[in-house]
């Protein structure tokens, strides 16, 4: 019983240390820093940019659902 935990414990641990060691991608811009222009086809086809949205409101919510098979 005591073998099982010492190697369930050098298991846990191994694979910890295999994710802290894992190269994550920087951001490559800072926190709070205003977004690029950018155009984007709504549910309906036509091109709505950034621009014209923040126009009308004081901020915008961008979402993606790539798990989201819900084409017709």
């Amino acid at each position: 019983m005591v073998k099982r935990k010492i190697v369930v414990a050098l298991f846990a641990l191994m694979f910890l240390s295999g994710c802290a060691a894992m190269n994550t991608p920087k951001p490559s811009a800072e926190s709070g820093s205003k977004a690029p222009e950018f155009a984007l086809p709504n549910q309906d086809g036509s091109e709505v940019a950034l621009s014209a949205v923040l126009a009308d409101h004081r901020g915008a919510v961008l979402a993606f659902y790539p798990k989201d098979d819900s084409r017709n």
